[in-house]
């Protein structure tokens, strides 16, 4: 167990909570309102350090917006430690009143038992290129909601055919159509265009930018080998997952990326539940079902793919390939291999 001063802090931009414990003493302080800025938390930790002689003080917060900086400020001064909260056990019924002096005494309690689930602390590299990719995936969610409204307002008002809406043709019949609307309608219409048609420049910029990444960056390189993902789907790829040391086995990996499913169990019964849940990745788990449109073609995943359709239907079945392929991707991005298309025993058999 830490043997010197442990600091555990609900983090907020203008006021910290932070409580202060000593194991040696027993010793417990709450402060409830340190500013958020550099001169008071330095203030705290100088304290802490002198009251700990030579121990390690520790500083555990959530992890929550503004941790990097807390970081980068603090530096060697502090063991610094990112608190899990979504895996941390939920207080009893009784105790469910939520405060920030509660949440620190949680961290504190569960840090002391060994039992405090930390989360990965991403590197500055990771952190800029998982905002880029997130740029990006905010641009397409944006994209998808202006066409939607305009389908939905065409589908409502008008007996215009929308097959092929979006594409050249499409979108002169669209033109064509905003003349002859009311004055109110014609006006929004044209201002969602607008804005589609900024978007459209705004994800070419951030296209451009992610294959600068994707040159730099090897282990992007290598998945794009995977049918189905492209150096888009790869970079992003690669940084919603970021340092894959940091999944001791690729069954974390699986279930960070909502695709292990839930299961629910009563006496002799055994049924498997949704996947998904808190703490996972949508994106990541988005990215890899629909790179199974193409990889469930692939001779690795082929066979697998043909036998769940038939027992459980498509759906299944590209689940259990997108858990195939994660699995490929954190082999290659663990030991550095390379893609194989086939499995090495069938490569073996055909070799005989």
């Amino acid at each position: 167990m830490h043997q010197g001063i442990i600091l555990s802090v609900d983090y907020h931009d203008r006021a910290c909570v932070i409580r202060w414990f000593d194991p040696r003493t027993g010793k417990e302080m709450v402060f409830s309102e340190v500013p958020t800025n550099p001169q008071a938390l330095l203030e705290v930790v100088a304290a802490a350090r002198k009251a700990s002689g030579r121990r390690r003080v520790a500083w555990i917060q959530e992890s929550t917006t503004g941790w990097a900086r807390v970081k980068d400020l603090l530096g060697d001064r502090v063991d610094f430690q990112l608190a899990n909260v979504l895996q941390m056990p939920l207080p009893p019924k009784a105790r469910s009143r939520k405060t920030d002096k509660t949440d620190t005494a949680r961290i504190q309690r569960e840090h002391l038992g060994g039992r405090l689930p930390l989360s990965h602390q991403v590197p500055t590299r990771w952190r800029q290129v998982r905002r880029l990719v997130a740029l990006r995936e905010n641009l397409v969610a944006r994209r998808t909601a202006l066409r939607n409204w305009i389908n939905r307002y065409l589908a409502h008002e008008t007996w215009l055919d929308r097959t092929g809406l979006w594409t050249v043709a499409g979108q002169q019949l669209l033109q064509a159509l905003v003349q002859q609307l009311p004055a109110i309608d014609a006006f929004i219409i044209t201002q969602k265009l607008e804005e589609l048609r900024r978007i459209k420049g705004q994800l070419k910029a951030a296209v451009e930018e992610l294959l600068l990444v994707y040159q730099q960056c090897p282990e992007a390189q290598r998945l794009d080998a995977i049918p189905g993902i492209n150096i888009v789907a790869a970079v992003s790829i690669v940084a919603r997952i970021g340092p894959v040391g940091r999944f001791r086995s690729v069954d974390p990996l699986i279930a960070y990326a909502g695709l292990a499913p839930g299961i629910h169990e009563s006496d002799q019964a055994r049924r498997d539940g949704h996947i998904g849940g808190g703490g996972t990745d949508r994106h990541l788990r988005h990215y890899l079902i629909e790179a199974t449109t193409y990889a469930r073609r692939a001779p690795r995943y082929a066979g697998a793919y043909g036998r769940m359709r038939k027992r459980r239907g498509p759906r299944v079945a590209r689940l259990v390939v997108a858990r195939m392929m994660l699995r490929s991707i954190y082999k290659m991005l663990k030991e550095g291999v390379e893609f194989e298309a086939t499995p090495a025993a069938a490569t073996a058999a055909a070799g005989s």
